[in-house]
This record gives C-alpha cells, structure tokens and sequence, in this order.
C-alpha cells in the first residue's frame, strides 16, 4: 500500500501500474505472490491509494499554509484543495459522456440484457454529475433506482459490475458508511484523453429511464434516444446498428411509440413528435402513481434505518437538561453588617 500511496501521489493511473509491475517494477508483483491474488487485489487497493491521497492532500495544505510565526509570509491558497472549477467539471463530464457513447456503449450492448441495464445505469450517473456540477458522485442505490424505475436490490449489484466495465470511467472511492452513500469518482483515463478531444460535444441531455418508458421498456428507451440524439433522422437499419438491439424488437418499439404519437415517420426516416409532453404521457398510462408509491417505499425504508442507526447514537446533554427554569435555585447574599455570619444564614438555607 506505501508504494501504491506514492504511485498516486505522483498521478498514475491503473494502467501505468500495471505496466510497471511487468517492467521496472517487478518487485512490486512479488509482494503479492501469485499473479491471481494479484488481479484480485490490486484494482481494489488502488481504489484506496486513491481515497488516500485525496484526503491527505487536503490536509497537508492545510498545515503547509498554517503560519510558523508571525513574520512567516503567507503563502496563496490557491482555491479549495482538490476542487475543479464548474467550467472544468462540465468539460469532464461532457468528455466522458463522448467516451461512453463512442466506446463503452458499444461494449457494453454486446452483453445482452445486463449491458442495457448497466448502459442505463452510466447515464443516470452521468445525469447526476451534469446536475450537481460535481465529479464526485454521492448517491445511494435508491435515488439511482428512482431514475431507472428498477428496484434498488437490483441496483446495488450492477454498480460493482459497471465500475469493473467502465474501463477507469468510473471508480468507487468511499463505502457507504452510517446515513451516507458510497462515493463515486468520475475521471477521463489517459488514454482516451485524445479521443475525447477529437469529439465533438453533442447537444441534449443524458437520461436515465424517463417515466414513460417504465410503461414502455428499455427498448422503447434506447430507440427514442437513438433518434432524439441523431445527428440526422435514423431510418431502422440505423437504429438497429446505433442501439444493438434486435430487428424485432426494434420494430416492435418504434410501432407502439408512433401509435402513442411519440415519433412519425417521414420518407422512411424516424423524427421526434416535439408537440408530446413525456411527463403528460407518463400519467396518462398510469405510471405517475408507480413512481410516488416508489418514493413512498423509500422515505419508509430510509425512515426505519435512520432510526436504527439513532438508537447507537449518544445524545448530547443541553443546557436546559441542567437547568430547570421553574426552580429558584438562586441565593441572596446577608446584607452588610448583618449580625447573623455567613456561616449561620448558608447553614439555615440548607
């Protein structure tokens, strides 16, 4: 761990560790012995260098600027430690959302059903980094449930799986702990750094499972979206190699959205009906009210284990706690020349 600490203290990434390991630094692969404990270990260990690092930078700022005495000139703090500009997080994310569309959407499609639902999974994760302006993605398995209209059991056993198949995209840098998330860090790797500039950003947004289509599936999802974000109208031959998804499935998708007036077809090419309101439609079939009983299962869930977690916390003892306003607990002094002794009259008043 003290030589992944310095590795990530001098910014490496993960792949210029493992090449090291077969290179110069062949003596770091012995510590761990056989080459399997060695995959088994050392992406999660560098998970921890990671959080490490972090943490101590934060604080070795805060000693390096703290004065030694009072001739010591102060040095420029340069900003929050660790902090990124908006300006700068928005470029990150509109990179890597670049990165995932180009390259990890279409490795991820080739798994099947689970590569839909971890595709849907990176959105919402990327939705939430745009909104909070934020490169550190805090958010409990329930709230990503809520977006995706999954259950959250669901949910807690894709993300170690999208984190492992994000190619360095996205790494877990904090475990849950007592009332908060685990901690998510969202980082462009090296190597597509390059690639990343050399795409253009795209306009739209990035969603989750809008409501609507927890009614229509995730096909309907990944064929509107298809279109929506299509630099020219797809036709189904397109949507068919943009998507991954099955011909029959394709045209069983686009059918049952036309027939809701979601998109219409002009000279064999598939457009968005902008004048349908998606929220509008969502109530309309009803899945509105699965939503807010999905909100209400989640406050009731998160109400129980808050209270859990309060029964092990020690309640502070106040002020009022000692003091009962209701009581005279004040004694007035003998006056002066008063016969009587102090003693006597603090004798009687007890």
């Amino acid at each position: 761990m003290a030589v992944l600490n310095h590795f990530s203290a001098c910014r490496w990434t993960l792949d210029q560790v493992r090449a090291g390991i077969t290179g110069q630094f062949a003596g770091l692969a012995a510590l761990y012995g056989r080459e399997a404990k060695q995959d088994r270990l050392l992406e999660k260990e560098w998970t921890n260098a990671l959080a490490w690092t972090q943490k101590t930078t934060r604080r070795s700022t805060r000693r390096r600027n703290a004065f030694i005495n009072d001739t010591s000139h102060p040095e420029p703090t340069g900003g929050a430690a660790g902090s990124a500009s908006k300006a700068g997080i928005r470029q990150l994310v509109n990179d890597a959302e670049n990165i995932f569309y180009a390259v990890l959407d279409d490795r991820l499609k080739r798994l099947g059903r689970e590569g839909h639902h971890l595709r849907f999974t990176l959105r919402q994760i990327l939705g939430f980094a745009r909104a909070n302006d934020t490169e550190l993605v805090e958010v409990g398995c329930r709230s990503l449930a809520l977006g995706l209209g999954k259950h959250h059991g669901t949910v807690a056993r894709q993300l170690p799986r999208l984190v492992a198949l994000s190619d360095g995209l996205l790494t877990k840098v904090a475990d849950a702990r007592h009332k908060r998330a685990d901690v998510y860090l969202l980082q462009l790797p090296e190597k597509y750094e390059q690639l990343a500039r050399e795409l253009a950003w795209k306009k739209g947004k990035i969603h989750g499972i809008r409501y609507v289509f927890r009614a229509l599936g995730d096909h309907s999802a990944l064929v509107y979206e298809c279109i929506e974000r299509s630099r020219h109208s797809p036709t189904n031959a397109d949507i068919i190699r943009a998507t991954g998804i099955s011909r029959s499935a394709v045209e069983k998708a686009v059918n049952e959205m036309a027939a809701l007036c979601m998109i219409h077809r002009e000279e064999g090419r598939w457009r968005i009906t902008a004048t349908t309101n998606l929220t509008q439609l969502a109530a309309r079939l009803g899945v509105i009210d699965d939503v807010q009983a999905q909100i209400s299962l989640h406050r009731h869930q998160r109400a129980v284990w808050h209270a859990y977690l309060d029964r092990f916390t020690v309640q502070a003892i106040s002020e009022e706690d000692l003091y009962d306003q209701d009581k005279d607990e004040y004694w007035m002094p003998p006056p002066d020349g008063d016969p009587a002794s102090d003693y006597a009259v603090a004798f009687q008043a007890a």
